[in-house]
């Protein structure tokens, strides 16, 4: 008999590159825990964890941007991932705007939501971003990517818990 993954990994998710800015302070990461939270007015929560330069960043900036990667965007989203914002400059040779929202908007994404914090939670080991959308855009035409645990087993984001 195989072993089975956890019902919880098998539940279909998007990857995402969420990014935020203080000042001259840029951050970024790769996220799966997005979602919106109502259509009017229209918000979106992103979890990111204690940790993290980018919830520090985020908090700081009251601001973040939401991307939908591409289908063949797996590099991107590692990029995001494997490394800490606080040793690597992640946005370096990437084209990027800041946004109306003041985080950054990557160029070559499939699409972003870019939006102000409304709300703050403390939800375990992360921080639960509400955000209300100040802009959005349709940046190519492509289908989104899907997270597999395979893409990012080797940067230890298989999935697996502590």
């Amino acid at each position: 008999m195989t072993e089975r993954s956890p019902a919880r990994h098998l539940m279909p998710q998007a990857v995402f590159v969420v990014t935020g800015a203080a000042g001259e302070v840029r951050a970024g990461m790769t996220a799966c825990w997005v979602v919106r939270v109502s259509h009017r007015p229209p918000l979106y929560a992103v979890a990111i964890h204690h940790g993290s330069q980018t919830r520090d960043v985020v908090a700081q900036g009251n601001c973040f941007c939401i991307h939908i990667l591409r289908a063949d965007q797996v590099d991107l989203a590692r990029r995001f991932g494997a490394v800490s914002g606080r040793d690597t400059d992640k946005f370096a040779g990437l084209a990027w705007r800041s946004g109306a929202g003041g985080a950054p908007i990557l160029q070559d994404a499939l699409a972003f939501l870019d939006c102000q914090v409304a709300s703050v939670s403390e939800v375990g080991d992360h921080s639960l971003f509400i955000g209300r959308l100040v802009d959005e855009g349709v940046l190519h035409e492509s289908s989104a990517l899907i997270f597999r645990p395979s893409d990012f087993a080797d940067i230890g984001q298989s999935g697996e818990e502590d």
